[in-house]
Order: C-alpha cells, then structure tokens, then sequence
C-alpha cells in the first residue's frame, strides 16, 4: 500500500430486523433493493472510496444479530478500525439492546476502537408514514452516554444519509492511525 491508501475494517451490528444489509448494501452498491434478506452469520461486502487526500478500501462486515450466532461474532471484530451499531427507530427493543452491543465490544475489541450509532427508517415505509417510536433526541442522548457518535438514516426519504456515517468513521480512524504518521 502507498503512503496514501488505507484498509479500513467497519463492523456493524444490530438486531436482524434493523435493516442492516440494506443499509450496508445501499452504501456499498449504491443501490436501494427492496429485497430484505436477513444475515445468516455475516455478510462481507467491499468499497473504494475517495477520501480527503486517500484511497480507502473499506471492508464491511455485517454480523448477524441473532442470538444463536452470538458466540461466532467476535471472531469478526479482529482487526476492525470501527463498529456501527444500527437500530430501528420504529422498534424500541432495537434501541434497547445497544448497551449490550457496547457490552460485548468492550469485552472482544480495543477499547479505543470507534462506535457510532445510527437510528434507521427502513424503505418499507416509503409509502405510508412510519410510526417512530424513537426519537432524534431519544437516540442522540443515548450515543452521548455512550460516547458514541449519531447519525440517522431515512429510507422514506429521496435522499437518504446512508454515506454520512461510513465516511465519518474511515476519516477518524484514519486520524488516530499510527500509519497515518509514518509509514505503512
């Protein structure tokens, strides 16, 4: 690798019913399929992208969120630059659990490694209006106890913010990267 290009690993997590693959996919295809498949263990998708002065190549490991697949997920936490933990703002339970996400990650993974959590409107709603049940500012005051960062994506809308998140978490892990200093 030269000097400016970065392998970057993004975990996300979340229950099954987050929409995760379809958020991941959107961001990694850009394509808004309006197939919804759950994740059986872990999906691992690629993409380039062009950031600041480099050219990172992101790999993004969607691990399932189902119980039963729970002993297989840390395997896939090695070597992750950053974690988003995904839920969906029409499912309260799916908030509610991410404090077992951070549990979880604090017990396989670095303890400086980045989290952001972001809150999704899946595209099923696209025709009627969803009836949310969580709250920007409910999801914001969680990321800060936390001391994660938050981000919202809106599948409802024309523009969705799927990007935002994935671009943060590659620019500051490559901020706080010793190769960043040096050489790779």
């Amino acid at each position: 690798m030269s000097e400016n290009e970065y392998l970057l690993k993004i975990c996300v997590v979340g229950l099954s019913q987050d929409h995760r693959k379809f958020f991941v996919r959107s961001f990694a295809e850009t394509m808004f399929d309006d197939q919804y498949l759950p994740t059986l263990g872990v999906d691992i998708t690629t993409k380039k992208i062009p950031l600041d002065n480099y050219q990172v190549k992101l790999i993004l490991v969607d691990a399932a969120g189902y119980e039963f697949f729970g002993k297989l997920r840390p395997s896939y936490y090695r070597g992750a630059s950053a974690f988003l933990i995904a839920f969906d703002k029409t499912d309260r339970k799916s908030l509610d659990v991410v404090p077992e996400w951070e549990a979880e990650f604090k017990k396989y993974v670095q303890p400086d490694v980045l989290i952001a959590l972001v809150g999704i409107i899946a595209k099923q709603y696209m025709h009627r209006e969803p009836e949310v049940v969580i709250s920007t500012e409910e999801g914001q005051a969680l990321a800060d106890k936390l001391g994660f960062t938050y981000f919202e994506c809106d599948f409802t809308t024309t523009i969705p913010s799927v990007d935002e998140p994935f671009i943060y978490l590659a620019r500051k892990a490559i901020e706080i990267s010793p190769e960043k200093k040096g050489k790779h």
